[in-house]
């Protein structure tokens, strides 16, 4: 019987849910947690598909819809998601929670989280680390360029670009160019001297070719460890 349900948000090409890593989530979760996937674009601009969304118009429109799917909940809530899914997470909890308390949210799920806080050291989410309303259930794959790259690494520069890159249309183009304008301010050159260039090179390809993002997380246990630590949040 169920004492609280988890909305979850999987990542990027996987709107609609079934990642590998989301599933071995799924199904690594005992009977108290109802797993519940909330819908949404899970797209990255011309990455996923001529004319799509970027991932930051992807992202507001999946935090909308968790809030949908909170109020709808007949438990009270653990909100959370898979990479591009985590953000979602993120933006739900950060923007919209404050503004809804009726919504019972007891606290925020992550894997492959992009805004991983810091650890070992200096590694961390490629993305900003946010704070939360809520406490952070979250795990990450050793070596996953998205949630275990080193803060200086140039990658986190790209990634403030691409979030926002979407070029299937003219306002989206400005918007884009925008990004682009304001998030560079080193231009190649300077990449090419900063230490953790190599760095970001390798995590560039572990993000198209290695599994540390992927099947990482089903195949060395990291989603049934954020399914212990789900349970006894419950």
């Amino acid at each position: 019987m169920p004492v609280i349900e988890l909305l979850w948000c999987d990542g990027t090409w996987a709107g609609r849910g079934g990642s590998p890593a989301s599933e071995a989530l799924r199904r690594s979760l005992n009977p108290s947690v109802k797993f519940t996937y909330v819908s949404y674009p899970g797209m990255f601009g011309p990455a996923t598909g001529a004319h799509h969304m970027s991932a930051a118009e992807s992202i507001e429109a999946g935090a909308r819809t968790m809030a949908a799917a909170v109020h709808a909940s007949r438990y009270p809530a653990i909100v959370g998601g898979y990479s591009q899914g985590a953000m979602v997470a993120y933006k739900f909890a950060r923007e919209i929670l404050p503004k809804r308390p009726e919504l019972d949210v007891r606290a925020v799920a992550a894997m492959g989280n992009p805004h991983e806080p810091l650890h070992r050291g200096a590694r961390g989410g490629i993305a900003d680390r946010l704070t939360l309303p809520r406490k952070l259930l979250s795990v990450w794959a050793p070596g996953d360029p998205i949630a275990d790259i080193h803060k200086d690494a140039p990658l986190r520069s790209a990634w403030d670009v691409a979030e926002f890159m979407s070029v299937r249309d003219q306002a989206s183009a400005l918007r884009w160019l925008d990004s682009i304008a304001d998030a560079v301010t080193d231009g190649p050159s300077e990449w090419w001297r900063r230490p953790d260039f190599i760095a970001s090179l390798i995590a560039a390809r572990d993000y198209v070719w290695g599994t540390q993002h992927t099947t990482d997380y089903a195949r060395h246990g990291h989603a049934t460890r954020l399914a212990r630590m789900i349970e006894r949040a419950a």
